[in-house]
């Protein structure tokens, strides 16, 4: 389809968003008032691919706020 963007564009804007995304959650963790937990998960498909979640969960503050975070 000729709306369709090149594959390299695609790669090249889907790593833009990743690094730019990336930045963010690191400065995020960096300035979490505490500790910061961590859960994982772990699992197959039907094909047994396999796939591995990873999430943290921390306490920020904004605008002179706290709030639960988690990414």
């Amino acid at each position: 389809d000729k709306n369709l963007p090149h594959c390299m564009k695609l790669t090249e804007m889907t790593l833009k968003e990743f690094w730019t995304e990336y930045c963010k959650i690191k400065d995020d963790l960096k300035n979490s008032l505490s500790r910061i937990s961590h859960t994982t998960d772990l699992w197959s498909d039907q094909n047994l691919d396999s796939y591995m979640a990873l999430t943290a969960h921390f306490m920020t503050c904004y605008d002179d706020h706290t709030s639960a975070r988690h990414v």
